[in-house]
């Protein structure tokens, strides 16, 4: 109902474990990598357990769909089997033919080794994934333990991976189950999102969906993770509800009042005010000690005048009784800026009294080429100086084009007018590296507010940065501590919309496809030799490209293949040597 008032494809928050919408938080990644690691390496159980809601299941798709072609998955998703219930739910996705009204224990049990053996001598494997783990009974739970005896004289024929929620870990400690602990492998305990992965994660979904810029404010997401504490189907579902009253009352952001009616809805009940009457008179009698404390200071060590007004300084603006939550400070131009930069807003007394840079008056005067190390300034202060204009005017220099002179109410609508695109991410610094261009990085304060700044160039776990115009030099633990993984890049596909291209098509952008696949590959690029068709021997070796650059080995080229042959066949400006093409100007 919602998705075209805000410009979505599709919806973002369905409770469905869609592995499209997987967001991989650190937690999330380290979870992956254990599966991964139990199917293709462990020998004995896997374990995955978690909090309800927390991802556990899509993480289990998003594995299936990573797995290679030569592995068979049974996904078993109800626990409540006896033994023989159990092993014919498994033949069912297996495929495997059987005679329920005939078939013993035993009967099921040499067929399935007589299967698993075939499947291993044409180098198969076969994994079996038990969902809801913890509602399995300790007979199923023994008559599994007892499939992993299924084996060859060097390997185990079935993998077998638990899922379920912490009572999980519970059941088998018991003590006529510590035969199968003992044959646990690899076990990971997920747990909900942190404040920081929650607002990285509605962005994400939010992106994937077809959002051009955060709906969001950073008051709306804090609110959100607060009543969702960091669950995943929480948050889709408190997320889900604001974005139906944001359509409702035609609001085109999402402010944290929103959230609080969506989370009022979603309960069925009014919210209440967590802080108890003991924390309030806790807090007010401490305020009431802190300001007595600088009237007595100031009264001795201070002159008259100077006291009051830092006294006014210190109480302008705070109430000691009020609990409501504070306003969104965030304006339309700060929420849209990473794709809509717009003219700051008058700005507050306080922030008048403070230094703020001044905008580059052009390209040429905004790029020192020293480096100044991140030991000798911090990055919090200098955040303070970072403005969108003038990040996007250096990452457009580095196309060798005047931001200042194109015409376009966003930035992404000036790109279009040079033939660029705008990719905007929530992701890793493992994307940054892998797309290697310049880009934009969205850094976010403690205060919510955000700042914009371009990463220019990246060596090992260092990066080179332009805030402002000038250029730094900070590690990527820093930059971790306020960026939530969003960012934005531009690039020079073949044409405008950027087309999706497979089997069947004649065009320029199938000639685009060649040469490039050509210069990865060290061919010739004569654009005379380049045939315009997109035939069944160029799909192939997009796919054998697509497979060697880990990307979706499906034969079309979208968006993010086009990205990947551009960044390998050298046309700049590239992350790897940005600087000397500075330099060398």
């Amino acid at each position: 109902m919602y998705t075209a008032h805000f410009g979505l494809k599709a919806a973002p928050f369905s409770i469905t474990p869609d592995p499209q919408y997987l967001y991989l938080s650190v937690r999330h990644r380290e979870a992956l990598a254990h599966l991964l690691y139990g199917v293709n390496e462990g020998p004995g159980f896997v374990l995955l357990t978690g909090e309800v809601g927390t991802g556990k299941t899509t993480l289990c798709r998003s594995l299936i769909e990573q797995l290679p072609d030569s592995v068979d998955v049974a996904l078993l998703l109800n626990p409540r089997l006896s033994p023989i219930e159990l092993l014919a739910t498994l033949f069912d996705e297996l495929r495997i033919s059987y005679n329920p009204q005939q078939y013993t224990l035993k009967d099921y049990i040499d067929t399935l080794n007589s299967y698993l053996l075939t499947a291993h001598t044409v180098n198969r494997r076969t994994v079996l994934i038990l969902d809801e783990a913890q509602n399995l009974s300790i007979e199923v739970l023994e008559q599994v333990r007892l499939l992993t005896n299924l084996e060859t004289s060097n390997q185990k024929l079935l993998q077998i991976i638990l899922v379920g929620q912490p009572e999980l870990n519970k059941l088998i400690k018991r003590n006529n189950l510590r035969q199968l602990a003992q044959r646990i492998t690899a076990r990971y305990h997920l747990l909900p999102l942190s404040s920081k992965d929650t607002q990285a994660y509605i962005n994400h979904r939010l992106a994937i969906s077809g959002a051009k810029s955060p709906i969001f404010l950073n008051s709306a997401t804090r609110l959100v993770y607060r009543y969702s504490g960091g669950v995943p189907r929480l948050i889709n579902i408190i997320c889900d509800r604001a974005l139906l009253g944001g359509y409702v009352n035609n609001e085109n952001h999402i402010n944290s009042q929103i959230v609080r009616k969506a989370v009022q809805e979603v309960r069925g009940e009014s919210i209440k005010n967590r802080r108890s009457p003991l924390t309030s008179w806790l807090v007010s009698t401490l305020a009431i000690i802190l300001v007595m404390a600088v009237l007595i200071w100031g009264w001795n060590f201070l002159p008259d005048q100077a006291f009051f007004k830092q006294l006014n300084t210190l109480t302008n603006g705070f109430s000691l009784s009020s609990q409501e939550e504070p306003k969104a400070t965030l304006s339309q131009a700060e929420v849209t800026a990473i794709v809509a930069p717009i003219p700051p807003n008058p700005v507050s007394t306080d922030e008048q009294n403070s230094t703020l840079p001044s905008e580059p008056a052009s390209p040429e005067l905004a790029f020192p080429q020293t480096i100044v190390p991140s030991s000798s300034t911090d990055l919090l202060s200098l955040l303070q100086t970072a403005n969108t204009e003038s990040a996007f005017i250096t990452l457009f220099h580095l196309w060798k084009v005047d931001y200042t002179s194109l015409r376009g109410e966003k930035a992404c609508q000036r790109a279009a007018t040079q033939g660029l695109s705008c990719l905007l991410r929530t992701g890793t610094w493992e994307d940054i590296r892998h797309f290697n261009r310049p880009a934009v990085l969205e850094l976010v304060t403690e205060n919510g507010r955000q700042h914009h700044l371009v990463v220019k160039q990246l060596q090992d776990d260092v990066a080179i940065l332009d805030i402002s115009g000038q250029t730094f030099e900070f590690s990527i633990n820093e930059i971790n501590e306020f960026w939530l993984g969003q960012f934005l890049l531009l690039w020079q596909p073949p044409i405008l919309p950027v087309p999706v291209l497979k089997v069947g098509l004649t065009n320029d952008s199938v000639v685009w496809i060649r040469k490039h696949l050509n210069t990865i590959e060290g061919r010739s690029t004569d654009l005379n030799s380049l045939s315009p068709r997109f035939d069944y021997a160029l799909r192939r070796r997009v796919i054998a490209f697509q497979r060697q650059y880990k990307l979706d080995p499906d034969g079309v080229v979208g968006e993010r293949t086009m990205l990947t042959l551009q960044a390998l066949s050298g046309e700049k400006p590239l992350l790897s040597d940005v600087l000397e093409m500075e330099n060398g100007e």
